[in-house]
């Protein structure tokens, strides 16, 4: 059974690979970036093996329980797209006690379950303080990454129950979406309050002798107390790591038997009403319709719902940063140059409009069936965005120019923003038809295969983003320059407006040409499960 379920595991990523040259790409792609933080982590603790060996063995304990940690908590977005779930073998005659063996080999024989494993050898580095601590973390590398993939069975397991509702996984994801965005503000916070620490140097050791008494750390606080010579301490971690084994164990065969007679059907979010005045105003033809489509989409989505909260979130994490860097202290004033940060938005546009047909999915489809012109589909795609982008962009243009204490600014900064925004909003419609990338399908995982648009969407923002600087450049440079020169500020919103129009028309005529020409390659691209 374990070698059948690991197997049915590769073979299932063998397909999606044969079926999407794509894939592969992305797949060498993040086994470079996976390499990457690899090589970082042993420098860092070959370093400290060096300079700090005491620090090294602290560090280590904490590092180890933030792995634990991932796993437990990545299981709640990732079990979503889990292609061996429990319910995949409700009707066949198997048990938990003969299924879980191989879940549980099968989990941990996966990219990140072999990362994971990589990682944990190269801490050995570090455990090579001690003779002792060495052999334990060698021979509990399979409990550490057994607790790991247990941990996440248990915790999906769990919640699967409460995650089958369509507004709870909404709800879940979006938050999730929050947190890793505000991850570098809540860093940079956790950072201050530590240099700001009386002792900094003693939060560490503290940390780590706590951590290695927990079921998240016990694995890791095996090795370092028998780097620190204290037997009686190593003996009652192994007892702790142990145990948290058995107790997920039996827990995770627990929930698997009861999902096996059980299973867990995901719930609808409700049912959904008429648009009512949406539909009123926007004008009814082709245009009108698929832009009332986007503005639904942007509010019940959760993948496009994500988007619209990014492009609030993102400005304001910025100016965030700058107030807690100590630019302006002693007022509440920000630089002048905080005029031109709702501009960011620009990358994030264009990268929104390029995967609109890609969020559709095999729901294009109905677009192809009833002739919609690509000029109307890539017109009724900027319409609706724009009817949300335009006045975020506005708000965001009012607040960046208060918190500089220069209202005089405003039109630069409408000149920078819409200038750049509606020129990668052009550039968007027209390579999403040749390029129009990866997304989750509708009620899938939005942080599963394809949330960031895969490679098509690494390629497109290439194209994207230098046009869109040339396009919008004067508009940009004009905002600029009116900071020292506030009449310029208009200039710069008379060329951001009439140069975006044009990019945004071009966008539209030249992306539905080429989708009138391969909208069944487009529809196979987006609507491939690999």
């Amino acid at each position: 059974m374990v070698a059948l379920l690991v197997g049915l595991r590769w073979r299932q990523l063998g397909h999606q690979l044969g079926r999407n040259p794509w894939m592969i790409v992305s797949l060498i792609i993040s086994g470079m970036i996976a390499l990457g933080l690899l090589a970082a982590l042993a420098a860092g603790l070959v370093a400290l093996r060096i300079a700090a060996p005491d620090a090294a063995v602290r560090t280590l304990v904490v590092v180890g329980s933030g792995i634990v940690l991932v796993w437990w908590i990545g299981s709640i977005v990732v079990s979503v797209d889990d292609s061996l779930a429990p319910e995949r073998f409700a009707l066949l005659p198997v048990t938990a006690r003969s299924l879980l063996p191989g879940l549980v080999v099968a989990g941990a024989t996966t990219i990140g379950g072999i990362g994971t494993t990589v990682a944990l050898l190269l801490m050995l580095v570090g455990w090579s303080v001690s003779p002792l601590a060495l052999v334990a973390a060698v021979v509990l590398i399979p409990l550490a990454l057994a607790t790991c993939v247990l941990g996440a069975r248990v915790v999906s397991g769990v919640l699967a129950g409460w995650l089958a509702g369509r507004r709870t996984r909404d709800l879940v994801i979006t938050l999730g979406v929050l947190l890793v965005a505000c991850s570098g503000l809540l860093i940079n916070v956790l950072v201050r309050a530590f240099a700001r620490l009386s002792d900094p140097s003693a939060v560490l050791p503290a940390i780590a002798d706590a951590t290695g008494w927990t079921p998240l750390g016990a694995v890791f606080g095996v090795s370092a107390a028998l780097a620190q010579g204290d037997l009686l301490a190593a003996g009652l971690r192994l007892l702790i790591a142990l145990a948290t084994a058995a107790a997920l164990w039996f827990a995770a065969r627990g929930l698997l038997a009861a999902r096996l007679v059980a299973p867990i059907q995901s719930r609808s979010g409700g049912r959904v009403r008429s648009g009512g005045l949406l539909d009123r105003v926007l004008p009814a033809s082709p245009v009108g319709a698929i832009a009332a489509r986007t503005l639904r989409y942007a509010t019940r989505d959760p993948r496009q719902v994500i988007n619209t909260v990014m492009m609030v979130l993102l400005p304001a994490l910025l100016i965030g940063m700058t107030l807690m860097n100590g630019r302006g202290e002693g007022s509440f004033a920000l630089g002048p140059a905080a005029i031109l940060i709702p501009a960011i938005n620009a990358l994030l546009i264009g990268t929104i409009l390029q995967l609109g047909i890609a969020y559709d999915n095999d729901a294009i489809a109905l677009h192809i069936h009833s002739g919609v012109p690509g000029r109307a589909d890539r017109a009724g795609r900027l319409l609706g965005f724009g009817i949300i982008a335009v006045p975020v962009t506005i708000v965001l243009c009012v607040a960046a120019s208060m918190l500089a204490g220069r209202m005089d600014l405003i039109p630069a900064s409408l000149g920078a923003a819409l200038g750049l925004g509606t020129a990668a909003a052009g550039l968007g419609v027209w390579v999403g038809a040749f390029l129009p990338g990866r997304a989750p399908a509708p009620e899938a995982n939005p942080f599963g295969r394809g949330s960031s648009g895969g490679v098509q969407s690494m390629v497109a923002m290439m194209i994207i983003t230098p046009l869109s600087l040339a396009i919008g450049g004067p508009a940009f440079g004009l905002a600029i320059a009116a900071i020292w020169t506030p009449w310029l500020g208009w200039l710069s919103l008379a060329f951001g407006l009439v140069c975006g129009g044009l990019a945004m028309w071009g966008g539209a005529v030249l992306g539905g040409r080429i989708l009138e020409r391969r909208w069944p390659e487009v529809l196979a691209e987006v609507a491939s499960e690999a």
